[in-house]
C-alpha cells in the first residue's frame, strides 16, 4: 500500500448489515466510510486517505467547507471563504451534506490557517482520531436523514 492509499479491514460485513458507504467512527470521531463490504468483512477509507472527503463545518462559527485526506495523516479543509472567521483551535465536525456522515461528528481541530489562492482559506486540520492506534470502531447503519423534497413541491 502506498501512504497515500489509507485502508483498514473490520471483522463485520454484508451478513451484519453492513453496506457501502457507511459511516465509520470511533469515540474520538470519525474514523471514515466503508467501500467494500463482504460477508464476513469489510474495508474501510479512512478519512485520512488522499482519495476521501467530508462535508464539514466550523462548530463556533457554522462556516461550511468540505474535508479531504490529504494522503499524510492530515486533513485539508477546502471551500472555506478568505473572509471567513477561522482561527486555529477551532472544532471541525461534519455537516451532513455528503449524505454519508450524520451530522454533528467530530473531524478535528483547526492546526493551521492560511490565506489560499482564488479567495478561499488554507487550513489544515489536525484529526481527532488517533488512526494509528485504532482498535474498535463503530459503524452507522442508519443513513443520514434524506433531504427529498416532498411531492408535488418544486
Amino acid at each position: 500500500a502506498s501512504p497515500e492509499f489509507r485502508t483498514v479491514t473490520i471483522d463485520k460485513g454484508t451478513s451484519q448489515g453492513v453496506k457501502a458507504d457507511m459511516a465509520v467512527i470511533s469515540p474520538a470521531g470519525v474514523v471514515g466510510r466503508v467501500i467494500l463490504p463482504s460477508g464476513r468483512a469489510a474495508k474501510v477509507q479512512l478519512l485520512i486517505d488522499r482519495n476521501a472527503a467530508a462535508g464539514a463545518l466550523i462548530e463556533r462559527t457554522r462556516v461550511q467547507g468540505v474535508v479531504e485526506g490529504f494522503g499524510d495523516g492530515s486533513l485539508r479543509m477546502q471551500y472555506v471563504p478568505g473572509t471567513a472567521d477561522v482561527k486555529p483551535g477551532d472544532l471541525v465536525v461534519t455537516s451532513g451534506i455528503d449524505g454519508i456522515y450524520p451530522k454533528g461528528f467530530v473531524i478535528g481541530t483547526i492546526e493551521h490557517v492560511e490565506g489560499g489562492s482564488a479567495g478561499y482559506h488554507d487550513i489544515i486540520v489536525r484529526p481527532a482520531v488517533d488512526f494509528s492506534r485504532l482498535e474498535e470502531v463503530l459503524v452507522v447503519r442508519t443513513p443520514p436523514a434524506s433531504h427529498d423534497v416532498p411531492e408535488g413541491l418544486p
